[in-house]
């Protein structure tokens, strides 16, 4: 998409962003609020979405809003038709909305992977389903969906959020080519360590002895408060990606270094993988203490924006 850079450089747009109940989803509609743009929020949290629908009204925009489970096709759908039948069109579909699991991949059960491919992956495809055809009768659009630093350079104790963000790239990276036929941008943001809601309804199936999923997340929140990089700059570099048209963004120092090591040499990263397995997890054979599910982790935890 071609947009002046400015204040009312999205002015007369209609910008999508599932997820936007918190976390980047939010900061992403306000980013673009900000620009003029108008407004189409999902999330799964009614009140978090009226709360920043009315946060949104403070811009002088047209804001629209509906609770929608982006794993559930029939939902986005709707959701869909309602947002054409509002605006007439879409310019910017931000697919953000996002969960978590984590924990060693013995621990992890099917429930869980169906929820965590549901939402990550399953709702990515969803919104592009309904919303990329009319974009193509358009003639004109951009596509953003949101992935993580892990699809590039991938951590122990993450193998279903890895391999839903893994998906993300690739299924991005593909439809980019498709897309640009028809004048229509993709883009594929891939955050760092941000801190936002998605710690805290993440599902964590692997503990240290001891710690239970409130003091896990308890502490990934201190250790993310003290760092300068929060979901306001990476919504900012996702409205510099639309009007600059970028394919993959990789954002925070550690996604670049983790980035740069992973294609430098997958073999010495595999090693450094296999170190940090075994520093964070043991050799093998850990005590049912470490490996046990913990009855505090929310099991009926919502998706939020990442």
């Amino acid at each position: 998409m071609n947009a002046s850079r400015g204040k009312n450089s999205f002015s007369d747009k209609v910008v999508v962003v599932t997820g936007a109940g918190s976390g980047i989803g939010k900061a992403i509609a306000k980013a673009f609020a900000s620009r003029r743009a108008d407004l189409a929020l999902a999330d799964v949290d009614p009140d978090a979405l009226e709360r920043v629908r009315e946060e949104l009204r403070a811009y002088g925009v047209r804001v629209f809003a509906q609770v929608v489970d982006v794993s559930v096709a029939p939902q986005v759908e709707h959701f869909c038709e309602n947002v054409y039948r509002e605006f007439g069109r879409v310019d910017v579909l931000c697919n953000n909305a996002g969960v978590s699991v984590g924990g060693l991949f013995e621990d992890i059960s099917l429930e869980d992977w169906e929820w965590i491919l549901g939402v990550n992956l399953r709702g990515v495809v969803n919104g592009c389903h309904y919303f990329y055809p009319r974009m193509v009768e358009q003639g004109a659009g951009h596509i953003v969906n949101i992935s993580s630093g892990l699809a590039l350079a991938p951590l122990p104790g993450s193998v279903p959020y890895c391999t839903t963000k893994y998906g993300i790239v690739g299924f991005s990276e593909t439809l980019r080519a498709e897309a640009a036929r028809h004048n229509i941008g993709v883009t594929v943001i891939c955050p760092g360590f941000i801190l936002t809601n998605i710690f805290r309804s993440s599902r964590q199936r692997t503990f240290v002895p001891g710690e239970t999923h409130e003091a896990s997340v308890v502490r990934t929140e201190k250790l993310l408060a003290r760092r300068r990089y929060d979901a306001e700059k990476v919504a900012e570099k996702v409205v510099e990606a639309v009007e600059k048209n970028r394919g993959v963004v990789p954002l925070c120092w550690e996604v670049h270094l983790g980035d740069a090591f992973h294609r430098i040499s997958r073999g010495l990263y595999g090693k450094a993988l296999l170190c940090l397995a075994r520093a964070w997890y043991g050799r093998g054979g850990m005590s049912g203490e470490m490996r046990a599910r913990d009855d505090t982790c929310p099991d009926h935890s919502r998706p939020v924006g990442e």
